[in-house]
């Protein structure tokens, strides 16, 4: 592969990414729990450390993660995704990005992602919230990518 075809797979690569964050977004949203599961890997890691007590939550592969989105339906609050940045190598990926809850019982922090490519398709392998608000809830996993 020259050089100007492995540039458009990253530019192809973040594109999707990006949308896949988006869709995300857009299935919490409307608690759309089947919808959501679809953009993970069967294998796929879940944790979230905006928790009352302070100790992350955490969901290994699709039936556990299936059984810790419960709480999903229709929200009162718009997640919103800003400041990605994604490394693309290959079929694999790895990044970072902010996600402001607004509405009811607003809050924002940032998840660090890991992706890989299956079958053509950019699926998460892992995602991970971390808080700054309300609550900041400082980690020696929170690292940037």
């Amino acid at each position: 592969m020259n050089d100007l075809h492995r540039r458009l797979d990253v530019i192809e690569a973040r594109i999707a990414i990006s949308e896949l964050r988006s869709r995300y977004c857009w299935y919490a949203t409307r608690g759309m729990r089947d919808e959501t599961l679809t953009l993970f890997t069967d294998d796929c890691f879940f944790e979230n450390h905006r928790t009352a007590g302070g100790t992350p939550v955490s969901a290994r592969g699709k039936p556990a993660l299936r059984e810790f989105m419960g709480w999903m339906r229709p929200a009162s609050r718009v997640p919103l995704v800003t400041n990605e940045v994604t490394q693309v190598n290959g079929d694999t990926a790895e990044g970072s990005c902010v996600m402001q809850s607004v509405g009811d019982d607003g809050f924002c922090g940032h998840y660090v992602d890991a992706f890989l490519k299956l079958g053509g398709v950019w699926l998460f392998s892992s995602r991970r919230y971390f808080p700054y608000w309300p609550v900041y809830n400082p980690s020696p996993d929170r690292r940037a990518p």
